[in-house]
Protein backbone atom coordinates (compact mmCIF):
# COMPACT_ATOMS: atom_id res chain seq x y z
CA UNK A 1 0.00 0.00 0.00
CA UNK A 2 1.53 3.32 -1.02
CA UNK A 3 2.77 5.54 1.66
CA UNK A 4 0.20 8.69 2.32
CA UNK A 5 2.31 12.41 2.52
CA UNK A 6 0.69 15.68 3.64
CA UNK A 7 2.55 18.05 1.37
CA UNK A 8 2.07 21.42 3.08
CA UNK A 9 3.78 24.19 1.45
CA UNK A 10 4.08 28.09 1.57
CA UNK A 11 3.37 30.30 -1.50
CA UNK A 12 5.12 33.25 0.26
CA UNK A 13 8.65 31.48 0.60
CA UNK A 14 11.23 32.74 -0.78
CA UNK A 15 11.60 30.05 -3.66
CA UNK A 16 8.09 30.97 -4.74
CA UNK A 17 8.78 34.25 -4.25
CA UNK A 18 11.86 34.32 -6.62
CA UNK A 19 10.60 31.48 -9.41
CA UNK A 20 7.07 32.48 -9.13
CA UNK A 21 5.96 28.67 -9.73
CA UNK A 22 1.90 29.06 -11.18
CA UNK A 23 0.95 25.62 -10.32
CA UNK A 24 2.72 24.49 -7.41
CA UNK A 25 0.79 20.86 -7.13
CA UNK A 26 1.83 20.11 -10.35
CA UNK A 27 5.64 20.86 -9.87
CA UNK A 28 5.52 18.57 -6.83
CA UNK A 29 3.76 16.16 -8.65
CA UNK A 30 5.64 16.16 -11.08
CA UNK A 31 8.58 16.03 -9.63
CA UNK A 32 7.72 12.46 -7.07
CA UNK A 33 6.58 10.93 -11.00
CA UNK A 34 10.72 11.75 -11.97
CA UNK A 35 11.70 9.62 -8.74
CA UNK A 36 9.32 7.09 -9.35
CA UNK A 37 8.14 7.50 -6.17
CA UNK A 38 3.65 6.24 -5.76
CA UNK A 39 2.17 7.55 -2.60
CA UNK A 40 -0.70 8.95 -1.60
CA UNK A 41 -0.39 12.74 -1.96
CA UNK A 42 -2.47 15.55 -0.05
CA UNK A 43 -1.49 18.93 -0.20
CA UNK A 44 -2.77 21.72 2.06
CA UNK A 45 -1.70 25.47 1.08
CA UNK A 46 -0.56 27.05 4.15
CA UNK A 47 -2.43 30.25 5.49
CA UNK A 48 -1.35 33.56 7.85
CA UNK A 49 -2.40 30.93 10.76
CA UNK A 50 -2.24 27.54 10.08
CA UNK A 51 -2.69 25.95 13.35
CA UNK A 52 -6.48 24.83 13.34
CA UNK A 53 -7.01 23.93 10.07
CA UNK A 54 -3.69 21.85 10.26
CA UNK A 55 -4.43 19.80 13.15
CA UNK A 56 -7.83 19.67 11.62
CA UNK A 57 -6.48 18.29 8.57
CA UNK A 58 -4.02 16.44 10.65
CA UNK A 59 -6.40 14.33 12.28
CA UNK A 60 -8.49 13.73 9.60
CA UNK A 61 -5.71 12.38 7.29
CA UNK A 62 -3.61 10.52 10.12
CA UNK A 63 -0.73 10.78 6.87
CA UNK A 64 2.29 8.68 7.10
CA UNK A 65 4.88 11.67 6.68
CA UNK A 66 4.13 15.17 6.18
CA UNK A 67 6.27 17.38 3.80
CA UNK A 68 7.16 20.82 4.31
CA UNK A 69 7.81 23.22 1.31
CA UNK A 70 8.82 26.71 3.19
CA UNK A 71 11.50 28.36 5.27
CA UNK A 72 12.26 27.70 8.91
CA UNK A 73 9.03 29.94 10.03
CA UNK A 74 6.61 27.80 8.29
CA UNK A 75 8.69 24.67 9.57
CA UNK A 76 8.07 25.83 12.65
CA UNK A 77 4.53 26.00 12.56
CA UNK A 78 4.02 22.62 11.57
CA UNK A 79 6.24 21.19 14.10
CA UNK A 80 3.98 22.65 16.17
CA UNK A 81 0.68 21.09 15.27
CA UNK A 82 2.32 17.80 14.97
CA UNK A 83 5.08 17.39 17.43
CA UNK A 84 2.65 15.32 20.24
CA UNK A 85 1.48 13.11 16.66
CA UNK A 86 4.47 11.50 15.98
CA UNK A 87 4.22 11.87 12.24
CA UNK A 88 7.85 12.67 10.79
CA UNK A 89 8.20 15.92 8.95
CA UNK A 90 10.60 16.44 5.92
CA UNK A 91 11.72 19.95 4.74
CA UNK A 92 11.61 20.52 1.52
CA UNK A 93 13.75 24.39 1.79
CA UNK A 94 12.13 26.90 0.19
CA UNK A 95 12.84 29.77 2.66
CA UNK A 96 15.90 32.56 2.73
CA UNK A 97 18.07 30.65 5.28
CA UNK A 98 16.75 27.20 5.77
CA UNK A 99 19.04 26.47 8.96
CA UNK A 100 16.75 23.52 9.65
CA UNK A 101 17.26 21.64 6.22
CA UNK A 102 21.20 22.65 6.25
CA UNK A 103 21.51 21.01 9.66
CA UNK A 104 19.54 17.82 8.86
CA UNK A 105 22.09 17.89 6.01
CA UNK A 106 19.01 18.46 3.19
CA UNK A 107 20.07 19.64 -0.27
CA UNK A 108 19.38 23.34 -1.24
CA UNK A 109 18.26 22.87 -4.58
CA UNK A 110 14.94 21.42 -4.54
CA UNK A 111 14.36 18.60 -6.97
CA UNK A 112 17.15 16.81 -5.11
CA UNK A 113 16.02 17.12 -1.47
CA UNK A 114 12.62 15.87 -2.93
CA UNK A 115 14.68 12.90 -3.96
CA UNK A 116 16.20 12.93 -0.54
CA UNK A 117 12.77 12.36 1.26
CA UNK A 118 11.91 9.68 -1.03
CA UNK A 119 14.59 7.86 0.52
CA UNK A 120 14.83 9.04 4.06
CA UNK A 121 15.44 7.52 7.72
CA UNK A 122 13.22 9.05 10.58
CA UNK A 123 14.86 9.93 14.14
CA UNK A 124 14.09 12.36 16.63
CA UNK A 125 15.75 15.60 17.10
CA UNK A 126 14.78 18.55 20.23
CA UNK A 127 12.99 21.08 20.43
CA UNK A 128 13.47 24.27 22.64
CA UNK A 129 10.65 26.96 24.17
CA UNK A 130 10.86 30.59 24.56
CA UNK A 131 8.39 31.40 27.38
CA UNK A 132 6.78 28.36 26.17
CA UNK A 133 6.66 28.63 22.77
CA UNK A 134 8.52 26.24 21.06
CA UNK A 135 11.49 26.91 18.36
CA UNK A 136 13.62 24.91 16.04
CA UNK A 137 16.81 27.02 15.50
CA UNK A 138 18.23 29.97 17.09
CA UNK A 139 16.73 32.79 18.66
CA UNK A 140 18.64 36.28 18.46
CA UNK A 141 17.78 39.34 20.89
CA UNK A 142 19.18 42.68 19.84
CA UNK A 143 20.65 43.57 16.81
CA UNK A 144 19.52 40.69 14.70
CA UNK A 145 16.13 41.72 15.23
CA UNK A 146 16.46 45.01 13.47
CA UNK A 147 18.30 43.37 10.38
CA UNK A 148 15.01 41.35 9.97
CA UNK A 149 12.42 43.86 10.13
CA UNK A 150 14.94 45.37 7.30
CA UNK A 151 15.06 42.12 5.69
CA UNK A 152 10.78 42.06 5.56
CA UNK A 153 10.63 45.32 4.20
CA UNK A 154 13.00 44.30 1.36
CA UNK A 155 10.97 40.81 1.30
CA UNK A 156 9.48 41.47 -2.58
CA UNK A 157 12.85 43.41 -3.37
CA UNK A 158 14.90 40.83 -6.35
CA UNK A 159 17.90 39.36 -4.46
CA UNK A 160 20.39 41.06 -6.59
CA UNK A 161 19.05 44.39 -5.34
CA UNK A 162 17.63 42.71 -1.61
CA UNK A 163 21.28 41.89 -0.13
CA UNK A 164 23.78 44.67 -1.29
CA UNK A 165 20.94 47.04 0.69
CA UNK A 166 20.98 44.52 3.73
CA UNK A 167 24.73 44.28 3.70
CA UNK A 168 24.61 48.26 3.71
CA UNK A 169 22.29 48.30 6.49
CA UNK A 170 24.32 45.67 8.29
CA UNK A 171 27.62 47.65 8.66
CA UNK A 172 25.53 51.22 9.61
CA UNK A 173 24.08 49.27 12.26
CA UNK A 174 27.52 47.67 13.38
CA UNK A 175 28.20 51.09 14.94
CA UNK A 176 24.98 52.79 15.80
CA UNK A 177 22.87 49.63 17.54
CA UNK A 178 22.33 50.49 21.14
CA UNK A 179 23.89 48.48 23.84
CA UNK A 180 21.73 47.20 26.73
CA UNK A 181 22.68 45.64 30.29
CA UNK A 182 21.36 42.22 30.96
CA UNK A 183 21.41 39.90 33.85
CA UNK A 184 21.86 35.94 32.22
CA UNK A 185 20.62 33.64 34.94
CA UNK A 186 22.11 29.68 34.75
CA UNK A 187 21.65 27.77 37.54
CA UNK A 188 22.54 29.53 40.37
CA UNK A 189 24.99 31.77 38.29
CA UNK A 190 23.97 35.46 37.24
CA UNK A 191 26.25 37.43 34.82
CA UNK A 192 25.48 41.04 34.51
CA UNK A 193 27.07 43.00 31.23
CA UNK A 194 26.46 45.56 28.66
CA UNK A 195 25.53 43.70 24.94
CA UNK A 196 23.97 44.49 21.32
CA UNK A 197 23.51 40.59 20.29
CA UNK A 198 22.47 37.65 22.35
CA UNK A 199 21.86 33.94 20.75
CA UNK A 200 20.40 31.32 21.99
CA UNK A 201 20.69 27.84 20.29
CA UNK A 202 18.46 24.58 20.14
CA UNK A 203 21.74 22.61 20.54
CA UNK A 204 25.36 24.12 20.10
CA UNK A 205 26.55 26.20 16.75
CA UNK A 206 29.80 24.24 15.42
CA UNK A 207 32.74 26.28 16.14
CA UNK A 208 33.64 27.39 12.40
CA UNK A 209 29.88 28.45 11.77
CA UNK A 210 29.73 31.23 9.86
CA UNK A 211 27.01 34.53 9.30
CA UNK A 212 25.01 31.11 8.63
CA UNK A 213 24.83 29.35 12.15
CA UNK A 214 25.22 25.58 11.81
CA UNK A 215 24.53 22.25 14.18
CA UNK A 216 25.85 18.95 13.53
CA UNK A 217 24.08 17.47 16.86
CA UNK A 218 20.57 18.24 17.06
CA UNK A 219 19.70 16.11 19.86
CA UNK A 220 22.13 16.43 22.88
CA UNK A 221 19.33 18.21 25.37
CA UNK A 222 20.86 21.76 25.69
CA UNK A 223 21.06 25.02 24.68
CA UNK A 224 24.27 27.56 23.55
CA UNK A 225 24.35 30.69 24.97
CA UNK A 226 26.47 33.12 23.18
CA UNK A 227 26.64 36.78 24.32
CA UNK A 228 28.49 39.33 22.84
CA UNK A 229 29.89 41.44 25.29
CA UNK A 230 30.19 45.47 24.59
CA UNK A 231 33.66 46.52 25.85
CA UNK A 232 34.05 48.98 23.10
CA UNK A 233 32.39 50.54 19.45
CA UNK A 234 34.43 47.51 17.45
CA UNK A 235 33.57 44.72 19.68
CA UNK A 236 30.74 44.19 17.34
CA UNK A 237 32.36 44.84 14.20
CA UNK A 238 35.27 42.70 15.12
CA UNK A 239 33.14 39.46 15.64
CA UNK A 240 31.05 39.96 12.56
CA UNK A 241 34.63 40.05 10.78
CA UNK A 242 35.97 37.13 12.67
CA UNK A 243 32.16 35.01 11.72
CA UNK A 244 33.12 35.72 7.97
CA UNK A 245 36.34 33.91 9.14
CA UNK A 246 34.56 31.07 11.09
CA UNK A 247 37.05 32.05 14.38
CA UNK A 248 34.35 33.54 16.23
CA UNK A 249 34.40 31.66 19.36
CA UNK A 250 38.13 32.50 19.87
CA UNK A 251 37.10 36.39 20.28
CA UNK A 252 37.55 37.30 23.21
CA UNK A 253 34.15 39.29 23.70
CA UNK A 254 32.33 36.36 23.32
CA UNK A 255 30.50 34.66 26.49
CA UNK A 256 29.25 31.03 25.89
CA UNK A 257 27.14 28.48 27.82
CA UNK A 258 26.18 25.51 27.59
CA UNK A 259 22.45 24.97 30.07
CA UNK A 260 18.85 23.10 29.46
CA UNK A 261 17.60 26.65 31.00
CA UNK A 262 18.33 30.04 30.83
CA UNK A 263 16.57 33.11 31.95
CA UNK A 264 17.17 36.47 30.26
CA UNK A 265 16.31 40.00 32.44
CA UNK A 266 17.28 43.67 30.82
CA UNK A 267 17.81 46.03 33.11
CA UNK A 268 15.87 48.97 31.18
CA UNK A 269 12.57 48.56 32.45
CA UNK A 270 10.30 47.06 29.92
CA UNK A 271 7.30 45.37 29.45
CA UNK A 272 8.55 43.46 26.17
CA UNK A 273 11.16 42.92 23.98
CA UNK A 274 11.07 42.03 20.26
CA UNK A 275 12.72 38.53 19.80
CA UNK A 276 14.11 36.96 16.23
CA UNK A 277 13.12 33.20 16.57
CA UNK A 278 13.82 30.85 13.50
CA UNK A 279 13.23 33.56 11.31
CA UNK A 280 10.28 35.24 12.58
CA UNK A 281 10.10 38.59 14.68
CA UNK A 282 8.03 38.39 17.83
CA UNK A 283 7.17 40.39 21.04
CA UNK A 284 8.07 38.54 24.48
CA UNK A 285 7.16 39.31 27.91
CA UNK A 286 10.00 39.31 30.34
CA UNK A 287 12.16 37.86 31.57
CA UNK A 288 13.24 35.30 28.86
CA UNK A 289 12.59 31.98 29.48
CA UNK A 290 14.65 29.49 27.91
CA UNK A 291 14.04 25.88 28.29
CA UNK A 292 15.57 21.99 26.20
CA UNK A 293 12.62 19.87 25.18
CA UNK A 294 14.63 16.78 24.50
CA UNK A 295 14.00 14.22 21.82
CA UNK A 296 10.53 15.66 21.09
CA UNK A 297 10.22 15.79 17.34
CA UNK A 298 10.31 13.10 14.53
CA UNK A 299 12.37 13.93 12.04
CA UNK A 300 13.12 12.57 8.02
CA UNK A 301 16.94 12.83 7.69
CA UNK A 302 18.42 11.83 4.30
CA UNK A 303 20.26 8.83 4.14
CA UNK A 304 24.40 9.05 3.80
CA UNK A 305 24.04 8.18 0.25
CA UNK A 306 20.37 8.98 -1.09
CA UNK A 307 20.14 6.23 -3.99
Amino acid sequence: MPKSILLIYNPASGYFLEKQEDNPEAFFREQLSEHRQTCQLTFFKLESDPSSLLSEQLNELQPDEIWVAGGDGTVLSVAQSSVNTGIPIGIIPFGTMNLMARDLGMSLDVKVAIKQLCHASISKIDMAELNGAPFLCISNIGMSTRLTEERERLRHTSGWIRWPLMAGYMIRFMFAYPTQSVHIKLGNQVHTLQTRSISISNNLLEPNSSLIPQRKQLDKGCLGVYVAKHTSIWSLPRLIFRLLRKDWQSDKDILMFKADHVRIQLSKPRRKVKIMTDGELNEHSLPLDYHSKPSVLHILRPLEETP
